[in-house]
């Protein structure tokens, strides 16, 4: 039984390292984290460097054996590759959907274009931004949904 044991505590240790070397870049005024959930929460100031997404803000969870991260208040998301940024009330990064989700106060910039709705959606493996309510594209309103593809810079 201690051989087992003994061994379980080895695969285990040689595990961690690997498991904390994706860990995201995190700093906020304040923060706690449990490590039996995986999950820091972090308020005042918050910024969380996912390597190609960058997400700030008032507050977060980040859920770090789902990945996912949820963050509310002043969000502002940018995608590194594609130059896309989001302004906005609230954003869901769902790690396993490569999605993000975006609500309240919705702006979407890249280059001179510039999206408003009440919500949106970016799949960063096709590369499309979709764009629900209201949305308006430079400043004109559109009727229903809006798709974008950021790679062509194209509507879908």
């Amino acid at each position: 039984m201690k051989k087992i044991i003994a061994f379980l505590f080895i695969m285990l240790f040689m595990l961690v390292p690997s498991a904390l070397a994706s860990e995201p870049a995190i700093s906020s005024d304040s923060q706690t984290f449990n490590p039996f959930t995986g999950v820091y929460d972090l308020k005042g100031n918050v910024h969380v460097d996912l390597g190609d997404r960058v997400i700030d803000g008032d507050t977060a969870k980040v859920y770090l054996y789902q990945l996912k991260v949820t963050a509310e208040g002043n969000i502002s998301l940018t995608d590194k590759p594609t130059g896309i940024h989001f302004d906005c009330d609230k954003v869901d990064v769902i790690g396993n959907e490569k999605t993000a989700y975006v609500s309240g106060s919705m702006i979407f910039t890249q280059d001179d274009l510039r999206i408003t709705a009440d919500s949106g959606s970016f799949n960063w493996k096709t590369k499309n931004a979709v764009f629900s309510g209201n949305v308006a594209v430079n400043g004109t309103p559109q009727q229903g949904d809006v798709t974008y593809n950021v790679r062509d810079k194209k509507f879908i």
